[in-house]
Order: C-alpha cells, then sequence, then structure tokens
C-alpha cells in the first residue's frame, strides 16, 4: 500500500497531457490514430479487471461527440432517474443490439435514441480502443465531430439533461480530482460547473486527452499497472 504523497505523484504521471488549445485539423489528425481494439488501461488507482471477467463482459460502446466549434466542447448527458445509474454524467451510449452492425453502429444508435442526433449528422473520426469495467462490461469509444449547430434533444425516459463541456476543461488537469478509497485505492473524478464525472466516463476522459496529445495508449507506463 503506498502512502498519500505518492499515489499523488503517480496521479500526476496519469494526468500527462497537454493543456495547449487544438485547431480543428490538430484534432482530427490526432484521433484519427485510434487503435481499435487496443486495450485502454484503467487510470484508477484500483485492481484490475480479471480475465475471467474480462471473457464474460458484455458488449457496450460509446459516442464522444465534438461539436465543431471556435471553442469545441464535448457532449455528455445525465441519465434519467428512470433508468440504471440514474442521476450520473457520462457520454450517450448503451450495450449492444443483435441488429447493430458492430460497436460503431451501437454508439450511432444508443446516441439517436438518447438525444435524438441523426447518424448523418455525426462525422465519425476514430475509435480509441477498448475499455474493460469491473461491472462486466467492454466499452468502446467512438470518436465522432458535429457541426455546432447540430440539433439535439434529449429522450426523457432516458436523458435528464445534456451538457456541453469545453474541450479547454477536459484539459484542463485542475478539473480532476483523486478520491481516495482506503487501502490504497483512489478514483479519479472530473468537476467542472455543476457536474461531477466518475467511474468509466471519466476513465474515457482521460484517455481522450492523452490521444489528443499523440499518447494513444500509455500501456507502457509501469505506474498505470499498479496494483493497490
Amino acid at each position: 500500500m503506498r502512502n498519500p504523497d505518492e499515489v499523488d505523484a503517480a496521479a500526476t504521471q496519469r494526468l500527462s497531457w497537454s493543456e495547449r488549445a487544438l485547431t480543428r485539423a490538430e484534432i482530427l489528425h490526432a484521433l484519427g490514430k485510434g487503435q481499435s481494439g487496443d486495450e485502454l488501461v484503467n487510470p484508477h488507482f484500483e485492481s484490475v479487471v480479471p480475465s475471467d471477467v474480462k471473457a464474460r463482459a458484455g458488449r457496450s460502446s460509446v459516442a464522444i461527440v465534438i461539436l465543431d466549434e471556435a471553442q469545441p466542447t464535448i457532449v455528455l448527458t445525465k441519465r434519467s432517474a428512470k433508468i440504471r445509474f440514474g442521476g450520473q454524467f457520462c457520454f450517450p451510449g448503451g450495450r449492444e443490439a443483435p441488429e447493430d452492425d458492430g460497436l460503431k453502429q451501437t454508439a450511432l444508435r444508443e446516441t439517436f435514441e438518447e438525444i435524438n442526433v441523426l447518424p448523418s449528422a455525426l462525422t465519425y473520426i476514430g475509435c480509441l480502443g477498448t475499455y474493460f469495467t469491473h461491472a462486466g462490461y467492454l466499452i468502446e469509444p467512438n470518436v465522432f465531430m458535429a457541426d455546432a449547430d447540430v440539433s439535439y434533444r434529449p429522450d426523457p425516459d432516458e436523458v435528464a439533461e445534456i451538457v456541453l463541456v469545453p474541450l479547454s476543461a477536459l484539459q484542463n488537469k485542475a478539473n480532476y480530482h483523486l478520491v481516495r478509497r482506503g487501502g490504497g485505492r483512489a478514483n479519479f473524478n472530473f468537476r467542472w460547473s455543476h457536474i461531477q464525472v466518475g467511474g468509466p466516463t471519466v476513465s474515457l476522459m482521460i484517455h481522450l486527452m492523452h490521444s489528443l496529445s499523440g499518447v494513444l495508449n500509455p500501456h507502457d507506463r509501469n505506474s498505470w499497472r499498479d496494483k493497490f
């Protein structure tokens, strides 16, 4: 078990992206390098997902939608109290359906169902990889770009609120905080305005930020594989 100072030092390494403002061309170039199928490591200070959990993991996908404007923004949704994990903030997405033609199609379908954005309004940029959760899900984060004036409307049965978060807020490392759980474990959460984001969503935010800085998947860093 590590002491708090050691955890804080390791946390700094896990948030090692550039905070420089990026142009549209740079965003497209960086995210277009995504490696679909590459397993994304867990940035939180917790045990790795066991291999048997991975083997039976349910398949799911999320859409990371970037609005193409002078100050790019990311689309987050607040889950309706009517559904599981109600009140949590996350990217549009959900479980793969039998009729889906791959997980990119899952992300597009779920985005339409949740916030009424047509697939034709989204331009596919790339996939960050695959991420496994302790709850038994494989999540594939697919990145899309949409015009700033894209039409969206929440389905109240699934989404309580749509929040547009400036990309600059996601880049700002001061918005990421460690919550200690005891036993040397700690988890990141993201706080901005009235929202707080945790769990797999903040993990995908961290990987998105590294991808924008040209670090596709920092799995070669031993600090990312520490077990607590």
